[in-house]
């Protein structure tokens, strides 16, 4: 007998929980990697240029205040976890 043989009776509920529970990035994941990264941007722009470090984090404060705004307002999670 084999082992595949063996554990297909008990494998398929066991699988299919798995396959459930596996983790999957949703939109509130991406705008909390995108917000700090676009500030980042911002500072290593500033820093490396000749603009200012403050102007040149009010521009990178622009596209971040527009994906908070996107992810507050426009799609805002919902779900289990949106309490």
């Amino acid at each position: 007998m084999t082992r595949s043989s063996q554990h297909d009776d008990t494998d398929g509920p066991v699988v299919e929980f798995v396959r459930e529970r596996r983790p999957t990035v949703a939109d509130a994941d991406l705008v909390l990697l995108v917000l700090p990264t676009l500030l980042v941007v911002g500072w290593a722009a500033g820093v490396v240029s000749s603009a200012s470090l403050p102007a040149a984090l009010a521009v990178a404060m622009v596209p971040a205040l527009a994906t908070l705004g996107y992810a507050l307002f426009y799609d805002p999670p919902s779900g289990a976890y949106a309490n």
